[in-house]
């Protein structure tokens, strides 16, 4: 402000001396306009009272020195706003983009199952206190953020992301799981039967996949942007084939045992918490396969159930659905 006071004076005085020595000028006058608006932004322009032809009073201001003629023209500069808009918008349809063909965030929902080191289903003998009832042995996830980058364009990317994962183990025999700082083993119970013997273990996870998906989606042209014919995310993932393979992290920070079974017409419950001497970590190799937002997996550890020493070699496996939307 102080600057521009003397600036404002210097320049009426200047006007007011051009005026007074040349009495063969027009009698339009010159006006210093200092302003700011949403187009032009804080501005400074010289106008005469003579509009040109595109509407606008511009005029040109001459400082006459005693051994020089100073002259400033003033003109109009395009302002970069609608320049910078359409990036913004561009940018946000990029991120739009990714969002749209990243399969993570979503629920998951599927079968639990374990495997003996061999390769097979079939558990050895001294693992067979742990046979599961297959149908009711289930895993649900809740897989809510993820993160992608994209290696060019949408057709291939990294991503990992977060999920809340409940995995479910239905023992089929009639047996009381206990453990000790040793090992993990089952007690056979003759009485009374169990209706439901369960070992639960919820957990945080983390995915590092690197996905590949099949269909075009070009981002719009600046023409578009400027036209308004682009509509926002007009983005799909209808007719999408997609394809995901990596690793899935889990850290399992709860753990609990619980059998259900009737005493005389009542039905009794018994919950214990413990580790069960369960490994409290596990990595899984994943892939994923899908079309539009439906996903199918299959998950195989990489660690055993138990920790090393402690229990029966057993490596869990899970496959199921996925619903993918949350995004």
């Amino acid at each position: 402000m102080r600057t521009l006071i003397p600036l404002i004076t210097a320049l009426t005085l200047s006007l007011t001396v051009q005026a007074q020595e040349d009495t063969t000028k027009t009698d339009q006058q010159h006006k210093l306009e200092l302003g700011i608006n949403s187009k032009k932004g804080v501005y400074a322009e010289v106008t005469g009272t003579q509009a040109d032809a595109d509407g606008r009073k511009r005029d040109t201001l001459t400082f006459q020195l005693k051994h020089k003629v100073i002259t400033i023209l003033t003109e109009d500069k395009e302002s970069d706003t609608t320049a910078s808009s359409i990036k913004e918008r561009l940018k946000q349809a990029r991120r739009d983009r990714r969002s749209t063909f990243t399969y993570w965030t979503g629920v998951e929902l599927g079968m639990n199952n374990y495997m003996s080191p061999n390769g097979g289903f079939d558990l050895p003998k001294e693992a067979e206190f742990m046979a599961l009832e297959d149908a009711n042995s289930r895993f649900f996830a809740l897989n809510m953020w993820e993160q992608k980058i994209d290696f060019g364009s949408h057709h291939v990317g990294l991503f990992t992301g977060l999920g809340l994962e409940f995995v479910n183990y239905r023992l089929s025999n009639n047996v009381q799981l206990a453990y000790n700082n040793d090992s993990v083993f089952g007690v056979q119970v003759i009485s009374p039967e169990y209706r439901k013997n369960k070992l639960r273990e919820i957990g945080l996870r983390v995915p590092l996949m690197l996905e590949f998906n099949t269909k075009r989606a070009p981002l719009p042209t600046e023409a578009q942007l400027r036209d308004g014919s682009w509509k926002g995310n007009d983005f799909s993932r209808k007719n999408n084939f997609h394809v995901a393979v990596g690793v899935v992290g889990s850290w399992y920070f709860d753990t609990m045992y619980k059998v259900k079974y009737r005493v005389e017409g009542e039905t009794e419950k018994d919950r214990s918490k413990g580790d069960f001497n369960l490994l409290k970590y596990r990595l899984a190799a994943r892939a994923q396969i899908g079309w539009g937002g439906l996903n199918l997996f299959a998950e195989y550890s990489l660690t055993p159930l138990f920790e090393e020493g402690t229990g029966p070699e057993l490596i869990p496996v899970n496959a199921g659905i996925a619903l993918v939307g949350f995004n």
